[in-house]
């Protein structure tokens, strides 16, 4: 069960960056976030909320090149608070897109060393279940951007 709880944006996402900042350092990644600092906050579970975000740039940091950009944000949208990891990575077919948050798929067969293809799994499962949504955009050589929006406290 979820503890929810009203949650600072930029709370959570300072610590998910703080995080993987030396891998994404590592990886000679540039991580930027976009985050107002009064943005209302949501009814989340911290934890499971700040684990989605890492997630997320878990997987931007994978897959992207040394020299690209990972941008963590949030904003309001009056009815939603959305957040979002966008990359300058690889990117992937839009055939793949409505599979990516099932467990165990990998969009890429060649990268099935990498990873359990969990982690895009447990963040729908979270968001879900804390009342959200997630969805994602993305094509090949142009990035992906994961977008969960979370209804305000």
């Amino acid at each position: 069960p979820l503890k929810l709880s009203p949650v600072p944006p930029l709370e959570l996402i300072n610590s998910a960056v703080e995080r993987l900042r030396l891998q994404a350092e590592r990886n000679g990644l540039n991580v930027a976030i976009e985050c107002p600092e009064n943005l209302p906050p949501v009814l989340a579970d911290a934890p499971r909320l700040e684990q989605v975000i890492v997630n997320l740039l878990h997987n931007s940091i994978k897959f992207t090149q040394a020299g690209g950009r990972i941008t963590v944000g949030a904003e309001s949208t009056g009815e939603a608070v959305r957040f979002l990891v966008h990359d300058s990575g690889v990117g992937m077919p839009h055939i793949d897109l409505p599979r990516i948050f099932e467990r165990c798929y990998k969009a890429d067969r060649a990268r099935s060393g990498r990873g359990t293809g969990l982690g895009l799994a447990i963040v729908k499962h979270v968001v879900t279940a804390a009342g959200g949504t997630v969805e994602a955009t993305s094509a090949p050589g142009q990035g992906l951007e994961i977008v969960t929006r979370f209804p305000p406290t």
